[in-house]
Order: structure tokens, then sequence, then C-alpha cells
């Protein structure tokens, strides 16, 4: 069975060499998407959300954006 093969140092490194993926959107690290002002940020995003942009977010998007921006700051 391959229950009784199993090795927990064998685990132990497998899940050691594991690593995380960078994530980035259109090419754009995660960190100079958080620094782009809205207006870079309406280039680099899909007709839709530019569209929405340009129309204007109303209170719910902005009370996520707001929340965003402070748990920013804090960390």
């Amino acid at each position: 069975m391959a229950d009784s093969e199993y090795n927990a140092e064998e685990a132990a490194a497998l899940k050691a060499k594991r690593s995380f993926k960078k994530f980035t959107y259109r090419g754009i690290d995660l960190d100079q998407l958080l620094d782009l002002s809205s207006e870079q940020l309406r280039d680099v995003v899909h007709a839709r959300a530019r569209r929405r942009f340009n129309r204007g977010l109303k209170r719910k998007p902005m009370g996520l954006i707001k929340k965003l921006r402070k748990a920013k700051q804090e960390a």
C-alpha cells in the first residue's frame, strides 16, 4: 500500500522546497500594482473595468478601497 511507504522526512523536505507563486497581473507585479494611481490602473485593466472607473465607483466598491488602503497603511 502507498500509506505504508509514506515517509515523514521526505514529505517535510518536499514541503520546505515548495515556493509560492508570485502574483502578476498582465505582467505587472503586485507591489507595482499597489503603487499605481487610479488613472494608471485604468490603463492596465480591461474595457469593462475602465468603463466602470469612468462612470465612477459607488458606495460599496469605494468602501472596499478605503478599507484596503487603511489596512495597507497599518501593515
